[in-house]
């Protein structure tokens, strides 16, 4: 049993002492290195910037010899050149339809009075185109040789007693045809009609004045 005891303090003894050394002199113990994972090289991925995109020019180079850019003229400088050619391109007809429509008399009725003489207005009322006509009195001429311009002309007529047949023969067509004019009877500064005939050469139009 002594020696039982006497090995026990001996151990104790030993392991305690071996403390007191390791507290009074502290050894310093080495890091360890950590592991370098084996990672894969990845280069930095580059996103585009504004300054790698090149604007677009689609305005041609006017003063490069390359410019595919054409000046065109304008086809009339004059608007009188573009009126021509507009009415050029009408077929040179001023009247709507068939020519064959305007190859015929026309007769715009009878009127009364008892005035010693009429007023007949008369003028072209589309294109001043050359129109000409004679008027006739009872199958007698009045006037022979008539041009048709824009505005009114004026006509007296004097009367005789009873029937007074007034005809409006067309002696040409103008440079479109038909022949066209627009005419008012007046009397004694009322009006008594107004109208307008579309005619083929060596056609008329007519009206009768009854004188009571």
């Amino acid at each position: 049993m002594k020696y039982f005891i006497l090995l026990f303090l001996t151990v104790f003894l030993n392991i305690e002492a071996k403390a007191q050394d390791i507290i009074s002199n502290p050894r310093a113990i080495p890091a360890m290195p950590s592991p370098t994972p084996n990672l894969p090289n990845i280069s930095p991925e580059k996103k585009p910037s504004i300054f790698d995109v090149k604007p677009k020019n689609d305005v041609p180079d006017l003063w490069s010899d390359k410019s595919k850019v054409e000046f065109k003229k304008e086809e009339f400088a004059n608007p009188a050149d573009r009126y021509t050619k507009k009415m050029n391109n009408s077929l040179n007809t001023e009247g709507n339809g068939d020519a064959k429509m305007f190859r015929r008399d026309q007769y715009f009725g009878d009127f009364k009075t008892k005035s010693e003489s009429i007023k007949v207005l008369y003028r072209d009322p589309q294109a001043v185109d050359g129109d000409l006509l004679k008027v006739l009195l009872n199958d007698k001429v009045v006037m022979d040789n008539i041009f048709l311009e824009g505005n009114f002309k004026t006509l007296e007529i004097k009367l005789i007693a009873g029937f007074n047949k007034i005809d409006f023969v067309a002696l040409n067509e103008g440079q479109y045809f038909p022949n066209t004019g627009a005419f008012i009877i007046m009397d004694k500064g009322v009006q008594l009609y107004s109208s307008e005939w579309n005619m083929s050469t060596g056609f008329k139009a007519s009206f009768i004045i009854v004188k009571e």
